[in-house]
């Protein structure tokens, strides 16, 4: 009685901690961004990733592995000029983001 009690705590804190590590998966895998002006789109694809904007707010759950100042240039050339930006978990500092916006290819 007591091994299948054991085996059965176990399997729940294996369970437990799998979910966990994906939840930090996911959040070093997704990345987000605010937009000054509304998105005109509730989803676009960018280097293969699906985001989804709602208003101001754009979201995605996995992107490619980037380095942060190149994805924010890609995304604010393709959608704007961004306020916020955080991929793969590394949020875009104030200084770096307003680099982003002037270095951004514009939209066309």
């Amino acid at each position: 009685m007591r091994t299948a009690v054991h085996a059965g705590l176990m399997a729940c804190a294996l369970v437990a901690g799998l979910s966990a590590s994906s939840a930090f998966a996911a959040d070093n895998e997704g990345a987000w961004l605010k937009l000054k002006t509304p998105a005109t789109t509730a989803q676009f694809i960018q280097d293969g990733s699906v985001w989804r904007c709602t208003g101001e707010l754009c979201t995605t759950t996995k992107v490619r592995a980037l380095p942060v100042a190149r994805a924010c240039r890609k995304l604010a050339g393709q959608l704007g000029e961004l306020t916020a930006f955080n991929y793969r978990g590394e949020p875009l500092e104030d200084a770096a983001l307003a680099d982003c916006n002037t270095a951004a290819k514009p939209k066309g």
